[in-house]
């Protein structure tokens, strides 16, 4: 017995099973107002597939459904699917309390993106357009209330209320409907379709920078999705902008913050550098993702055990165990040298496949973008070792250069100096994605 509300129980109204239609139905809130702020208005779908469950105790509690706006007419039977037409995102995310100061609020960020696309077309960029999303809400007695932290310990003692309700624990419970559907990034099954992918996603991930002023900041293999078209063509989808915020703001929001997954996370950001993040530490992101990628191999057929026995006594599995600061001494220790990064990492990719010296060079031009760039003047001129003493600097677990001018003389740190020059280097770094994409046609179809 629990002398409580349901609601407080976890109880979430706004969901349920239809044993007559044997499906689920859930109703997504619609906040229209640009401030966040909380309306009434919902949509209604229905769903007969999951696929992420919430199966950990913490976290965000995701789960994402296969849904439709379309009722049943009849009773399914029970291995009988829907045709879902949309994906229904349902997380329980960090946010403030007050919704129109959730700078952070995907709900929001995905809007606006959508609405900047509206107004300038972006071509053929495939991105995660949304249809509706917000906070889940429902009647508690006369009230509509926000799912969130503070409502399911109303009515406990203060302390707890008041530390549940805080900026730094507070949650609110959210959907998101979008109407693109893919598939995990681990279904590829050819390094032709992974390269796919990648250039869509970051052509995306351009875009939205350079038109939304929107920097994603969590590049990984759960956040980029394969999407089969009905052509046959494979595009990428990035997804995910729970960690995502709006760089036409002050800097100093995004400093110091670490955010993404360790695995492949920047030097920048796993130093919990308090220089501002930029769209440099996500195209970092790709080249690790790249890595791991080519490294474990495309349709191969491999169980993970088979693929970690294979894997555990190279360099590159370094990265993805351990500790924050085992895991930024490997990536420096690989990372130093243009000859360090191939003969540690770059040679070991699998030769099973048949683009395998395609995807080395991809990654040395992405290297060569990011780390021997001579600060945005073009990833086409650097080869050998990185021996400019700022790349250097960059790359090793040193003090920060010294600068000397004719005047005085500046302490200045390699990472603030390549932020600086952030927009020229991402405009190479498009380059190599541009680049490498038309030379795609010449690549083999076949693993």
């Amino acid at each position: 017995m629990s002398l409580c509300d349901d609601s407080q129980l976890g109880r979430d109204p706004t969901m349920r099973y239809l044993p007559a239609l044997n499906c689920w139905q859930i109703d997504c809130p619609d906040d229209k107002d640009d401030n966040g702020a909380s309306r009434a208005d919902s949509s209604r779908y229905y769903f007969t597939k999951v696929i992420c469950v919430a199966d950990r105790l913490f976290g965000r509690h995701t789960r994402c459904f296969l849904a439709t706006a379309n009722r049943p007419a009849k009773k399914l039977k029970v291995d009988e699917s829907l045709e879902a037409t949309i994906v229904i995102k349902d997380a329980f995310a960090f946010a403030k309390p007050i919704a129109s100061k959730d700078d952070c609020d995907e709900v929001k960020t995905l809007k606006k993106i959508r609405a900047t696309f509206e107004r300038n077309n972006p071509g053929s960029i495939l991105y995660a357009k949304i249809v509706v999303g917000g906070r889940v809400r429902f009647k508690r007695g006369s009230r509509i209330v926000e799912d969130t932290t503070s409502t399911m310990y109303a009515g406990v003692d203060g302390e707890l209320l008041a530390k549940v309700s805080s900026d730094l624990l507070f949650r609110a419970h959210r959907r998101i409907v979008m109407d693109t559907i893919g598939e995990p990034l681990r279904t590829v099954k050819t390094a032709k379709e992974f390269v796919a992918v990648i250039c869509d996603a970051m052509q995306c991930h351009y875009a939205i920078v350079d038109k939304c002023k929107i920097l994603h900041r969590d590049i990984s293999d759960n956040n980029i999705l394969v999407v089969r078209m009905k052509d046959g063509t494979v595009r990428g989808l990035l997804i995910d902008f729970d960690c995502a915020i709006d760089i036409s703001k002050e800097k100093t929001e995004v400093r110091g913050e670490m955010t993404g997954t360790f695995p492949f996370m920047s030097l920048n950001n796993l130093t919990c550098s308090t220089v501002p993040r930029t769209s440099l530490d996500d195209w970092e992101s790709v080249l690790y993702l790249l890595c791991w990628y080519a490294t474990i191999g495309f349709g191969t057929g491999e169980d993970r055990s088979e693929v970690r026995a294979r894997l555990k006594d190279l360099d590159i599995a370094r990265w993805r165990s351990g500790t924050l600061v085992t895991i930024t001494k490997a990536k420096r220790s690989n990372l130093r040298y243009l000859n360090t990064f191939y003969h540690d990492i770059v040679c070991w990719f699998d030769e099973r496949d048949n683009n395998s010296k395609q995807l080395r060079a991809f990654a040395l031009r992405l290297y060569r973008a990011l780390f021997a760039n001579k600060l945005g003047k073009g990833y086409h001129g650097t080869e050998g070792e990185v021996d400019d003493p700022f790349m250097a600097s960059l790359l090793n677990d040193q003090p920060p250069l010294t600068s000397v001018s004719a005047d005085s003389t500046n302490v200045t740190d390699p990472f603030a100096l390549r932020a600086e020059k952030w927009e020229d280097i991402s405009k190479d770094l498009l380059g190599v994605i541009n680049d490498t994409k038309m030379e795609m046609v010449e690549w083999e179809d076949t693993p």
